[in-house]
């Protein structure tokens, strides 16, 4: 009989199923070889273990349990390993679709990953008093603590905590407009204009950019009477940026209030 004409008679099919019936055989004797080696184990971990607890050698009943954990790491290692070497060697030609459904099942078992816990900040509402303090005892040097720290203070109209805050912010950088300011607005809630103004003042001599700490300036200023200074500082503002209505509403009350203090 001619053997060329024997293998165009075989069933295509065949070459198909005969790579994974000999691949599946593979992985039983894998688990046939580890199965007759446990006895040899069990003995072995029951010998090198002289410090097991009794109260663990009476609940381990047969294999003692210290041994069957070692033996299951051992195991599952040793079935990775050779698992692995087996999915590469497979991935050199085409496969089947039943090979695939079995490489994708045992592989997705290997390399999914755990889930992570969530985090405790996305749990609980972290915006409360005690949060931030937690956060300055972990990092007592980082200054943006303090602010955020003071700035709820201020949400909450905690005026004497928001501007004892600031007092040590702008002491510890005193190069950082946005403290001066934020300790001007404490001073202005709390209808202490003069230091308001000097707050602000400070701030605009280190960042001269901003429109609205001259409006904030001007507020403080024309607060405590000083109306020249206020005209000046709303001016500034709106030179800064034309036509925004506040800054020319300011200005007009400004000027009415002067008739009405000359009428």
């Amino acid at each position: 009989m001619d053997i060329g004409n024997w293998i165009l008679e075989i069933p295509p099919l065949s070459f198909q199923i005969i790579p994974n019936l000999i691949f599946i055989l593979s992985i039983l004797g894998i688990f046939v070889i580890v199965l007759r080696h446990l006895p040899d184990a069990a003995v072995e971990s029951e010998e090198s273990n002289t410090n097991i607890q009794p109260h663990t050698r009476l609940l381990a009943k047969g294999l003692p349990a210290q041994a069957i954990s070692k033996i299951r790491v051992s195991a599952t290692f040793t079935v990775k390993k050779f698992w692995f070497f087996i999915l590469e060697a497979k991935d050199l030609r085409p496969h089947s679709a039943a090979g695939y459904k079995i490489k994708k099942m045992f592989t997705s078992r290997l390399t999914k990953p755990k889930a992570l816990p969530v985090p405790l900040q996305q749990l609980v509402n972290p915006k409360n008093e005690q949060f931030y303090l937690d956060q300055i005892k972990i990092e007592p040097k980082n200054l943006k603590l303090y602010d955020d720290l003071g700035k709820y203070y201020l949400e909450q109209e905690n005026l004497n905590d928001a501007r004892d805050i600031y007092h040590y912010l702008v002491n510890h950088e005193p190069a950082n407009p946005d403290f001066h300011a934020r300790l001007g607005f404490c001073f202005f809630k709390s209808q202490n204009y003069e230091k308001a103004a000097q707050a602000y003042g400070k701030a605009i001599a280190l960042d001269s950019t901003q429109p609205n700490r001259y409006y904030n300036l001007g507020l403080s200023q024309e607060a405590a009477g000083e109306l020249d200074d206020a005209e000046r500082a709303f001016k500034k503002a709106l030179e800064l940026e034309p036509q925004n209505p506040k800054y020319l509403y300011s200005l007009e009350k400004l000027a009415n209030s002067r008739l009405t203090i000359h009428d």
